[in-house]
Parts: structure tokens; C-alpha cells; sequence
């Protein structure tokens, strides 16, 4: 296993949330390391299955005093290069934005007039990950890469939920709802603001465009 002197990750892909360096497997580091964490990045170091630390943007040389946990490493045999297996996650903490959700199945809405109608609802929304630690914990695990399209089936199921809760709440006519949708939006936002956060993430905003 080479040793690894330099850690960064020049470029992320648009829709890369996080990517894992080395991508498989624990890398070699050595005390003295370079990490390079560039804007609209955040990096995590694991190490045992636990998080060590998170780096923001910025050059850094990796020692006991940012890594302190490593403390109980000796250099004495490697000139105060002492290697230590680790993988560090490069997490994208810029805004994805546009990201789409709907209702794969109609919904069922109780109208005073109409009675019991079906429903299907789209529209957009965007996050961040406000937790890079916390994000890879609960979401990402040990893959060496994630990228938006694999948590958008998750969140999509969340919204859903959430949205359904929502409807059956609603004390308007069918006729009146597409005249709802902006409060509708921001209520939706608010009480998804806690599942997001539970994932590390901060849902930055909300939109309900059609119910139809």
C-alpha cells in the first residue's frame, strides 16, 4: 500500500455529493501530510469506522495537533512520519438545487364538495450537506462515492410522506388549492426541516408547482 502525501480531490462531478479518497479500501497516510480541501468542500477523516475530524476549506499538515486522536502514534521510527491507515470522505457542501420530487401514486384527498379524490403533486427543491460528518455517517457508510441521484429516491419517499401528512390537514376546497401552494410550500419546508437535519443535510428550499 502506497503512502498517500497529498490528499485532495481537484474536481467533484455536478451531482457528487461525496467521494471517498482512496476509493476502496483504507488509504496509508503518513504524520506530515498535505490535505488540500478546496472551496465548496469539506473533508472527513475516518478512521476504525469513526470520525476524526472535519476540515474545512483551506491547506493543512496533518499532525497530532489537528488529528490529535493519533496522538498515541510514535514516529520515532519513521523520522515523525509515522503511517496510519485512514480514508478521508471529500463531501460537497455546496447548494444542489432543482432537485425534483412527486407523488408516484395518486393520494387520496377528502373534498367537503367532491368527496374523495385522487391527487398528484410535483415540484422542486434544493439542500446542502450542513453536517459533513454526520452526513457520512448516516447516509453515505463506507462507499467510495454518492452522489445526489442515490439519496433522491430516499428523500422523495420523505417528501411524500410528509406531503400526504400535509393534505390531510388542509381545511380548503380541491377548487381552492392551487391558490395554496405558496403557503402550502413553506409549511411543507418547515415540517421537513427536521427529517433533513436528522441526515446532516439542510433543505434549503421548497416548491410545490402543480397538484392536479
Amino acid at each position: 500500500m502506497a503512502l498517500i502525501d497529498v490528499i485532495e480531490l481537484p474536481g467533484q462531478r455536478s451531482g457528487d455529493l461525496v467521494t471517498r479518497v482512496p476509493e476502496q479500501g483504507a488509504g496509508q497516510f503518513t504524520m506530515g501530510s498535505q490535505l488540500i480541501v478546496r472551496e465548496g468542500q469539506a473533508a472527513v477523516f475516518f478512521r476504525d469506522g469513526k470520525a476524526l475530524d472535519v476540515f474545512g476549506p483551506g491547506r493543512y499538515t496533518i499532525s497530532t495537533n489537528n488529528l490529535p486522536v493519533l496522538g498515541g502514534l510514535t514516529g520515532v521510527f519513521f523520522g515523525g512520519r509515522t503511517p496510519f491507515t485512514a480514508e478521508v470522505y471529500f463531501v460537497s457542501t455546496r447548494e444542489f438545487n432543482d432537485l425534483k420530487w412527486g407523488t408516484s401514486q395518486p393520494l387520496v384527498f377528502r373534498d367537503a364538495e367532491f368527496g374523495m379524490v385522487r391527487l398528484r403533486a410535483f415540484g422542486t427543491y434544493a439542500m446542502r450537506v450542513a453536517d459533513p460528518g454526520l452526513f457520512v455517517q448516516q447516509v453515505v457508510g463506507a462507499r467510495g462515492a454518492y452522489s445526489t441521484g442515490q439519496i433522491e429516491d430516499y428523500l422523495r419517499s420523505v417528501i411524500v410522506t410528509e406531503f400526504n401528512d400535509m393534505l390531510g390537514s388542509v381545511k380548503v376546497s380541491l377548487l381552492d388549492l392551487p391558490g395554496q401552494l405558496s403557503d402550502i410550500s413553506a409549511a411543507m419546508r418547515n415540517s421537513l426541516g427536521d427529517s433533513f437535519q436528522r441526515l446532516g443535510l439542510d433543505l434549503t428550499s421548497f416548491q410545490v408547482s402543480a397538484i392536479t
